[in-house]
C-alpha cells in the first residue's frame, strides 16, 4: 500500500526473504513501469488465478499482480524485506506462528494483517486476518485495520466493547498512548471484575511516544476470557527521573448473541 502522496514506480523493487545468515533471497515485484498511485494497494503472487481460487470473495482481481517468481518463506516464522530498485531497505517485518490468534483452528491459509499502516512493523502491529473475511483480503484493505485515533489524551481504550470472535469486527481492543516525553517504560496487566489476574500484556518494557497495546480477549493460559468487564493497570515509569504514574482503564468483553 502507498500510504504517500506521491506517485512511485514499483519498477526493479524487491521482495526479499532474510536468512538466518542475514542473506537474502530476494525477487523482483515488477520487471517494467508499475506505478502505484497514492492510496493504492496491490497484491502480488505468481499466480492470480491461484489467489482468487482460494480467496473468491474476499480477492480483489484488479488489484492482484502476477510475478515471474517469488521469494520462498517458511510458515513458522521469517524475515520479510521490501527494497527499492536501488537496494534501500524500506520495510521489514519478522513474523512467527506464535502472532496468530491461538484460538484459531488452523493457521494454514489464514493472513497475518498490518492493523495500522503507520504502526510499526512488529508483532504489536498484526492480527490474524478475520474468518469472516475468508482470514485473507488480497488486493483488499484488511479486514483488521484501524485508524490511528485522534487527540492528545495519555490513554484511551477502543472499542470500549469488543467481541473476539473473529468475524472482523472488534476482535480485539487496544490500549492506545500518547506520551508527554520519551523514556517511559510500561506494564500492562489485564485482570478481570474480582481482580483476578487475567493476562500480562506488556512487562517492563520501553515505549514510543505514542503507540498501542492491544488484548485479543485471550487469557494466561492461552484460552478465551469470559464475557464480562475487565480492567487495564497500566503501570509506566521513567528509569532516568524516577517518574513513576499508574492508570487503570476499564473494557467489556462481549458476545453477539
Amino acid at each position: 500500500m502507498n500510504r504517500s502522496a506521491k506517485y512511485i514506480d514499483l519498477q526493479g523493487w524487491q521482495i526479499a526473504s532474510e536468512k538466518p545468515d542475514r542473506t537474502t533471497d530476494a525477487a523482483p515485484l515488477s520487471a517494467g513501469p508499475l506505478v502505484l498511485a497514492p492510496g493504492q494497494l496491490l497484491a502480488f503472487s505468481t499466480s492470480s488465478t491461484i489467489i482468487q481460487s482460494e480467496y473468491p470473495t474476499s480477492s480483489e482481481p484488479d488489484n492482484l499482480v502476477e510475478t515471474s517468481g517469488f521469494s520462498t518463506f517458511a510458515d513458522d516464522a521469517g524475515v520479510a524485506v521490501l527494497l527499492t530498485g536501488a537496494g534501500v531497505e524500506v520495510d521489514r517485518f519478522a513474523y512467527n506462528k506464535s502472532l496468530h490468534l491461538s484460538l484459531l483452528a488452523t493457521q494454514e491459509g489464514v493472513s497475518l494483517e498490518r492493523i495500522r499502516a503507520g504502526g510499526p512493523s512488529d508483532g504489536s502491529n498484526f492480527h490474524s486476518a478475520a474468518g469472516a473475511a475468508g482470514y485473507a483480503t488480497p488486493g483488499r484493505p484488511n479486514s483488521q485495520a484501524q485508524d490511528a485515533p485522534g487527540g492528545n489524551q495519555e490513554l484511551t481504550v477502543a472499542p470500549e466493547v469488543f467481541t473476539p470472535d473473529d468475524d472482523g469486527q472488534q476482535d480485539f481492543a487496544t490500549l492506545n498512548y500518547h506520551l508527554d516525553q520519551p523514556g517511559y517504560a510500561a506494564s500492562v496487566t489485564v485482570y478481570d471484575a474480582l481482580g483476578r489476574l487475567t493476562r500480562r500484556l506488556v512487562r517492563n518494557e520501553t515505549l514510543p511516544t505514542t503507540g498501542f497495546v492491544q488484548w485479543d480477549g485471550i487469557d494466561e493460559r492461552g484460552r478465551k476470557a469470559a464475557v464480562g468487564y475487565y480492567v487495564l493497570h497500566v503501570e509506566l515509569f521513567r528509569p532516568s527521573g524516577g517518574e513513576r504514574r499508574e492508570y487503570k482503564k476499564t473494557v467489556v468483553l462481549g458476545a453477539r448473541f
